[in-house]
């Protein structure tokens, strides 16, 4: 579960706890039972006693951190990274890669079969476990007592920042600017003005955002730029409403053989190998054939749209963010797809009247963000359409969702968890359902 909490003030020996941890939930946190009431506890695995801090307490459960292992688990595993501990970043580093994968596919496909019995399970769609997040959002914080600029992740369960030189889950290419990038920061002439900071390595190069509160000065400018002609970084910067591009190009990435600009700005899986063999799956579950017409719901940029609209009739997408939806049509543009269209839509309003809405589609494919797509489903499956393919960032909003498409008369055909993140309490997956 996620560790939300306002904690309350007790005594230190109220505060603390002792444990004997039964199971672990998918998010890489520890259950025990204590008196009859269910605990989750950070940082501590099935077979170990843990000595706890109490965060929270409700009536039917708690929520704890460990802060001594008593009597550690065989599985237990040293943390990479030497920030693990107060970092926020990442949940599952003292947990082996296969058994954080196991222990996923375990809640995602139990509380699937709970609605329909018999389930397909397909591989598991993953890739390398280190190194592979292209994008990183670092806050940044000036404090003036000391005259310091911490510049890194939040650190867990505070608004501390945990200040960073290098990430092990980012991706080389980003590591090996971040140094010159930080050090190049800590001159800034106005510390107090700098917003966050986000690094994307796109295929065509390292490109950095930086947030700034007002207009920045012009030796802030000059060390920017000075900065992106030696690291060959694009570079963007947003004053106040406005951005700036100050070097280089926009970024870019290729995805089956489609070239997809985007805003710094704007929305993209961070993962780029498991992002091509997650688009090379829908590809394959969905099999596009020259009479298809398949519409594409949150579409962004169009990840999804430009690789289904090789080999199908017409492709529709659809996104609420209107910047991105103008981004997807240059996309359509610049690759030569002159068989798909992109509309902008409030999927969380009725769309049955609008123009695109009252075509005919035989096939769609959904990548909602968390809150899931159940306003949608009764409209869609009104389409009739002969497959819908479901990609989820949330279990629990799929389970509902499914629950839905089954009872609007679908088929659950056959699942696949996709490792996106590994060593973090996220779960993917992708999900194909069949019209009865």
């Amino acid at each position: 579960m996620v560790l939300f909490y306002s904690p309350k003030k007790q005594s230190a020996a109220a505060s603390k706890g002792q444990a004997y941890i039964t199971d672990l939930d998918y998010q890489g946190v520890g259950v025990a039972k204590i008196n009859g009431k269910t605990w989750f506890i950070e940082n501590a695995l099935p077979g170990e006693q843990v000595t706890f801090k109490k965060l929270e307490e409700k009536r039917q459960y708690g929520i704890g951190v460990s802060e001594k292992i008593e009597q550690a688990s065989a599985e237990r595993q040293s943390p990479f990274c030497p920030h693990y501990l107060k970092c926020g970043g990442c949940q599952m580093q003292h947990i082996s890669l296969e058994k954080q994968r196991a222990t996923k596919e375990k809640a995602l496909f139990k509380s699937l079969k709970k609605l329909q019995p018999e389930v397909q399970k397909m591989p598991l769609i993953g890739d390398d476990s280190l190194h592979y997040r292209r994008r990183l959002k670092l806050s940044i914080k000036f404090d003036p007592k000391q005259q310091q600029l911490r510049i890194g992740f939040r650190q867990k369960n505070s608004q501390e920042i945990i200040a960073i030189r290098q990430c092990p889950v980012a991706t080389q290419a980003i590591n090996e600017v971040l140094p010159s990038l930080l050090a190049a920061l800590q001159q800034w002439t106005t510390p107090k003005q700098l917003g966050h900071l986000e690094i994307v390595e796109a295929d065509n190069g390292v490109t950095v955002f930086l947030r700034h509160i007002g207009k920045m000065n012009d030796g802030d400018k000059r060390l920017l730029q000075a900065l992106s002609a030696t690291q060959k970084l694009h570079l963007f910067v947003q004053e106040e409403d406005s951005l700036t591009q100050l070097a280089g190009e926009h970024p870019h990435y290729y995805i089956e053989g489609k070239r997809l600009d985007f805003d710094i700005r704007d929305f993209i899986q961070v993962n780029a190998d498991v992002n091509q063999k997650m688009v090379a799956t829908a590809l394959q579950w969905l099999a596009p054939q020259k009479e298809d017409r398949i519409l594409d719901l949150f579409c962004g940029i169009g990840n999804f749209t430009l690789p289904l609209s090789q080999n199908a009739r017409y492709v529709v997408g659809v996104e609420g963010v209107e910047n991105m939806v103008r981004q997807a049509q240059q996309n359509a543009q610049q690759n030569q797809c002159d068989n798909l269209q992109f509309y902008p839509a409030d999927l969380t309003q009725p769309f049955a009247d609008q123009p695109w809405a009252k075509e005919k589609f035989n096939k769609v494919l959904l990548d909602p963000a968390r809150s899931g797509a159940a306003f949608a489903l009764p409209h869609l499956a009104s389409l009739h359409a002969e497959k819908i393919l479901y990609v989820s960032c949330n279990p629990a909003t799929l389970v509902r969702d499914c629950e839905i498409l089954l009872q609007l008369g679908y088929v659950l055909k056959q699942t696949a968890m996709i490792d996106m993140f590994p060593h973090t309490g996220h779960l993917e997956s992708i999900s194909l359902f069949e019209l009865k």
